[in-house]
Order: structure tokens, then sequence, then C-alpha cells
């Protein structure tokens, strides 16, 4: 009986990367069409260069870009391997959500939210925008389906007021830092976009999760603005678009303990070091 399930659990692990690499591929459409407003249904894919329409077969995630070296079938013409990684990206977030929360309906619910924020940093990293569509898919599935999203309270009307909390909490934060840093800086310090999005992920992970997103979203842009301004990748005051940061950190949440119980760690180890060096 060990093996059966050993033998199953893989299978569930390869059908959850395959899917994130269906996903994901369907992700680059959305990356690469919603913009530009065209349909991310018809017509079906093709080279920018030669326009010819790519088959089934050259279009398997990750596999035909590898079998094709990179290159077009038929002019030769370099594909870029941004393609590729958002696909083994989304494959990966997949399998690691399932590795840490089985098959429950918070799984799918996470993988529906993983989906979403990658297209949203591959399009706000490109266009600097997030569509509206995205923060009002999250906030809709984080509202009605919160009664099964076990990770937001023990009881129904707990899921759901945490949920319709964090998304006031996540939106409102934000939209009050925005506001704080324009009134500070003269200019806009924070996108519409960028507040939407915390507002429909506050509905999917809870007010604690979301208000601690924002915060390790802000110190990872940061980090990542001081390592680029050394490296004089962008200027001091050039814009560097927020919502990637703020997808990661929200990605990474889903993993962590409620902040509460990470600042009741913190304390409770801070107290025994304290009676170490002087309880004796």
């Amino acid at each position: 009986m060990g093996y059966v399930i050993a033998d199953l659990s893989i299978v569930y692990y390869v059908f959850f990367f395959l899917m994130g690499l269906t996903l994901g591929s369907f992700a680059n459409v959305c990356i690469y069409r919603i913009p530009l407003d065209l349909s991310i249904v018809r017509p079906r894919s093709s080279c920018p260069r030669c326009k010819k329409q790519i088959e089934w077969y050259d279009n398997i995630p990750v596999l035909s870009y590898l079998i094709l070296g990179g290159k077009c079938r038929y002019c030769k013409e370099k594909i870029s391997p941004v393609y590729p990684i958002v696909e083994f990206i989304t494959g990966v977030s997949f399998i690691v959500l399932f590795h840490f929360y089985g098959l429950s309906p918070a799984l799918f619910l996470f993988c529906f939210l993983s989906f979403c924020l990658i297209v949203i940093s591959g399009i706000d990293f490109y266009y600097q925008i997030i569509p509206d569509i995205f923060p009002l898919m999250l906030a809709a599935a984080g509202i009605l389906f919160s009664f099964f999203n076990t990770t937001l309270g023990d009881t129904y009307l707990q899921r759901f007021l945490n949920s319709v909390i964090g998304l006031f909490s996540g939106g409102g934060s934000l939209l009050l830092i925005g506001l704080l840093g324009q009134f500070i800086f003269k200019k806009e310090a924070m996108g519409g976009g960028d507040v939407k999005l915390m507002a429909g992920v506050g509905a999917i992970i809870g007010w604690e999760k979301v208000l601690f997103s924002i915060f390790l979203a802000s110190f990872l842009g940061s980090v990542a603005g001081l390592f680029l301004i050394f490296f004089k990748k962008v200027e001091r005051r050039g814009y560097m678009p927020f919502g990637p940061f703020l997808a990661a950190a929200s990605y990474l949440t889903l993993f962590l303990p409620a902040p509460s119980v990470l600042l009741n760690a913190f304390f409770v180890l801070e107290l025994n070091l304290l009676q170490k060096i002087f309880g004796a």
C-alpha cells in the first residue's frame, strides 16, 4: 500500500507540473496580447518575423524550445528565452503549491493566484500596467471561494470575514502608502494597478498575510533598487515596476505562518536569549 501511495504522489507531482507548463504557455499569450488589446484565443501563435503559424508540435512548453534550439523552425529567428522560463516557473510554482497544500480546495485557488501573479508580473515588467481584469478576478475568486479556503480560519464566517477584510486592508494600506508618498515626493508614488492588485490578493490570502506581503515587497523592491542603482542599470529617480515584487512577496507568504505567529516566535526567541544572558 505504501508503494501505491508513493507512486500516486509522483503522478500528482507530474500532473501539476504539466498543468503548470501548459498554463505557463497560456500565460505567455496573455502577457503578450492583453496589453495590445488582442484576443487571447485567436489567431494561433505565429512567428513575429516570418508570420508562419506555429504548429502544435512546435508549441509544446519548454520541450519544443529545446528541440528547436531556441529558433523558429522556418526563418531561424531566435525565440526569446523568456517563453520557456515563464512556462518552467509556472510549472515549478504549481508543484511547490501541491507539495505544501496537497489536494485541497486552497490548492486550486492558490494555483489560480500563482498564474495571475505570473501574468501580472510579465505585463507590468514590459508595459508598466496591471490590467483591471486580473485584480477583479482575484477579488471575486477570493470572496466567492473563501468558505472553502481553510487557511483563512476555522469557520465559514471567519473565512469570509478574513477575505473581505483582506480585500480592503490590502488595497487600502497600499493606497495610503501611495498618498503619503505623493504628498512627500510631490509625484505619483503608487500606481492604481498596484492598489487593485493587493486588494485582490488580500481577498485570497487574508488581511494578516497581505499586509506582511506589502512589507516584504517593499523590502525586496528596495534591495533590488539599490542593487540596480549601484550597477547603474537604473537612474536614482528612475521608475521601477512594483508589481513583480508585490507578486513575488504574495506568493512567498503562502508558505509562511501568519505574521502574528512569526512575531510571537521572534519574541520568544528574544526572551530566551535575554534569560540566557542575564538569567544566571
